[in-house]
């Protein structure tokens, strides 16, 4: 019988070194096996070939899991003419924990050490300068306001609000994607959300109750797709920063260092970004429920960033995931 990979192999590894080139992402085994269809096993043979092909760099990442990104030019899988040595038998991995199932395990464990983790990401001091500045400055701002429609007439909050995002890392020179678009149409997509915003105004994510965070996740997610703040093809992120200085008490910021992760594992988006939105906000707004007192604790005493109660949910999932890394430094 021949050693060299069957067709079926090779167009399987055609689809993993495709998957990898498109996102740009480091994916584990099962982040491929569930967007391509592919047994978690199979995928682990497919990308350790790669590795030792030079197509692949597969390393461990912070969660001790083997990443896998696309190395070098395109190279024609199909046309190699060699079989890619098998690698070592060291890469296996630890049992696998299933999205929900990790979500659900994180929820439970911050909830248990919600004041820890807020203590942790205290300490670390790791977002000072122009992102802490603009940041207070915008939440000061918006407390003056007490109705959607003034809010959105106030031109200096929505400057500081495009201040904060290149602060937050929505910004960068040169030829990458993440940009934040134009103020105009920036602060005019605001406004054409008015009744949208209306309906949430009066929201705390401390008291959206189990019945009906599906149905606000709803809407808070139209906004946000509605938002034009990033040119960049993704909106959860750079959507979930903005919305959240219009309406702190409800909309926690969402990055892909920490709420990614601390949901999913991986900085990634699994089923398109609406779907996992709608897959956390009602878990975040759980949080909020089950940790309402020490919120309030923290916004009361102004500890470091507890500007509102969504931030001190996503202050605590930062602690949380520095906690887990074993550091404090921010990426």
């Amino acid at each position: 019988m021949s050693d060299l990979p069957s067709k079926e192999g090779l167009d399987r590894q055609a689809q993993v070194l495709d998957l990898l080139r498109a996102t740009g992402l480091a994916l584990d085994d099962d982040d491929i096996g569930d967007r391509l269809g592919i047994n978690r096993h199979y995928v682990n043979r497919l990308c350790r070939d790669l590795a030792a092909a030079g197509l692949v760099d597969r390393r461990k990442g912070s969660e001790r899991k083997y990443v896998n990104s696309a190395l070098g030019d395109r190279d024609v899988i199909g046309e190699r003419s060699a079989p890619p040595a098998p690698s070592d038998a060291s890469s296996a991995r630890p049992p696998r924990i299933g999205r929900s199932q990790r979500a659900r395990q994180n929820v439970n464990q911050l909830v248990d050490r919600f004041g820890q983790c807020v203590d942790a990401f205290g300490r670390s001091n790791a977002f000072p300068g122009p992102s802490l500045y603009f940041h207070e400055r915008a939440l000061e701002r918006r407390r003056q306001h007490h109705d959607v429609e003034s809010l959105l007439a106030d031109e200096l909050f929505f400057e500081y609000v495009y201040a904060v995002l290149p602060a937050w890392g929505m910004h960068r020179m040169g030829p990458q994607a993440a940009k934040v678009g134009e103020f105009s149409a920036f602060i005019r997509s605001f406004r054409t959300l008015a009744p949208e915003l209306e309906d949430l105004w009066s929201r705390r994510i401390t008291e959206v109750g189990e019945s009906d965070a599906a149905e606000v996740a709803e809407v808070v997610w139209k906004v946000i797709a509605r938002l034009q703040v990033s040119t960049s093809g993704t909106r959860i992120v750079a959507g979930s920063k903005a919305l959240h200085h219009v309406l702190p008490d409800l909309v926690p910021p969402i990055d892909r260092q920490y709420t990614f992760r601390f949901f999913t594992g991986q900085k990634a988006v699994y089923g398109g970004e609406e779907r996992a939105f709608m897959e956390w906000f009602p878990l975040l707004c759980e949080v909020g429920r089950r940790c309402s007192a020490e919120i309030a604790a923290a916004v009361g005493r102004r500890g470091f960033m507890a500007t509102g109660p969504a931030k001190v949910i996503d202050n605590a999932i930062m602690g949380f995931m520095q906690l887990q890394d074993g550091g404090n430094g921010a990426s």
